[in-house]
């Protein structure tokens, strides 16, 4: 099932891959000066495209090839000639009739009547026809209703003009659809599959030879991190800045090395997941999740890992001195992170190992991670447990060193160093 649903998506992405290069090649072909076209009229140079150059001019033939009628292309191609081959002529005409006056109309007391309901109550053309249903029995649609309020200069033209922009803002949302969403990711797809979530976080490696008194660009390289919230596999690039068009050549890499496509990406707000970044994600229907401000929290799996990283790998004397070689070294630890290295959330193993198991068993995988759910539900219970505890014993130790000093008691110094102890305060 899930190999025929595949092979369906690529014959169906080649297909539209193979439909935008010959868009491309008609539009430069027969729309040198690059105006403007509607959707209708860019399908309709694609087909005058095949019937001229790959057809031969054969009006049958092509028509037989593009599924539509003869006399329909035939249509086309007269109207393109007639206009001296101007592309703007293959745009649909208008079907709106030019003479309406022949139009049935409503009765004048019915008119009247609608005046003097919007007049009296200043409602809208859906309660004014439910009114004049319920009130008179008088059965007329609502778009009737706004033709007349319109008539009779009854429909506020500053409420007018906000619709009507807000359709044509609707419709320019629809024509270049953004995916983008400026806040953090559900929680729900995280263990919902591999690919559809990926954490993005950039990691400051401090070179060995850098000014330490001077923190600049200079004396750092940039390790962008991506983990599959699901999997745990995980990607690292080192990059020698952190410009937006470094990151996103970096991130063209490193995508290539995961074994699934990719859904969804949460990000923070550096400069680095902007511009360049956001437009190739965008171009790739990659929808792009912002962290909030100041909140790690919103990316665990990427902060956890940046752990890992300088526990096992950079404090073990793993930094070198050339780009070169640290670059080597990180391919080096990517592989054992992914290959070798068990993880406590995927039930002890690795990252490549659970993903073949989702692959055979999506059940038993999801079993793993519920497991591990259940695990930290408990551990959330205990910290919070130990923090009331604590805080509980910092007030304790705190109003024993007040009525020790307030009292003059003989026991102060030994309230002073119980407040110490209890990590309410440090020594000065």
């Amino acid at each position: 099932m899930l190999s025929e649903t595949l092979s369906h998506d690529l014959i169906k992405a080649k297909e539209i891959k193979l439909i935008k290069f010959m868009q491309s090649r008609a539009e430069r072909t027969l729309n040198p000066y690059k105006y403007h076209l509607s959707e209708d009229a860019k399908k309709r140079l694609r087909w005058l495209y095949i019937l001229y150059y790959e057809k031969d001019k054969n009006i049958s033939l092509a028509a037989n090839t593009l599924g539509i009628s003869r006399q329909w292309l035939s249509g086309i191609n007269k109207v393109f000639k007639y206009n001296n081959c101007n592309p703007r002529s293959l745009e649909p005409q208008s079907r709106a009739p030019n003479n309406t006056s022949n139009r049935n109309r409503i009765e004048k007391y019915k008119e009247d009547l609608i005046i003097e309901i919007r007049t009296g109550d200043f409602w809208g053309k859906d309660k004014i026809a439910e009114h004049m249903l319920t009130e008179y029995k008088i059965k007329i649609d609502p778009n009737t209703v706004n033709k007349y309020l319109h008539k009779h200069k009854l429909i506020c033209p500053k409420i007018s003009l906000k619709n009507t922009k807000a359709m044509a803002d609707k419709k320019d949302r629809e024509r270049n659809a953004n995916l983008e969403s400026k806040y953090r990711a559900p929680s729900a797809i995280k263990d919902l599959k591999p690919g559809a979530l990926i954490e993005k976080d950039m990691k400051y490696i401090a070179k060995i030879n850098r000014n330490k008194a001077k923190k600049t660009r200079e004396g750092y390289w940039y390790q962008q991190t991506m983990i599959d919230t699901f999997t745990r596999f995980r990607t690292m690039e080192l990059t020698p800045d952190f410009e937006s068009k470094t990151a996103t050549m970096a991130y063209q890499t490193a995508i290539k090395r995961f074994p699934f496509d990719i859904a969804c990406i949460n990000n923070d707000h550096g400069s680095e997941n902007n511009k360049y970044f956001s437009s190739y994600l965008k171009n790739n229907n990659v929808l792009q999740f912002y962290s909030r401000p100041g909140t790690p929290t919103d990316n665990p799996r990427v902060e956890r890992s940046h752990l890992t990283d300088e526990v096992e790998f950079y404090a073990r004397g793993n930094i070198y001195n050339t780009f070169a070689e640290q670059r080597e070294a990180l391919k080096r630890w990517e592989h054992n992170y992914n290959f070798k290295r068990p993880h406590q959330a995927l039930g002890y193993l690795t990252p490549i190992a659970f993903y073949k198991l989702w692959k055979k068993s999506p059940k038993e995988a999801h079993r793993i991670m519920d497991k591990w759910e259940v695990y930290l539900k408990k551990q959330r219970i205990r910290l919070a447990r130990s923090r009331k505890i604590k805080k509980k014993e910092q007030v304790e130790a705190l109003m024993n060193f007040i009525d020790s000093k307030l009292e003059q008691k003989t026991n102060l110094n030994e309230a002073k160093i119980q407040l110490i102890n209890c990590q309410l305060c440090s020594i000065a």
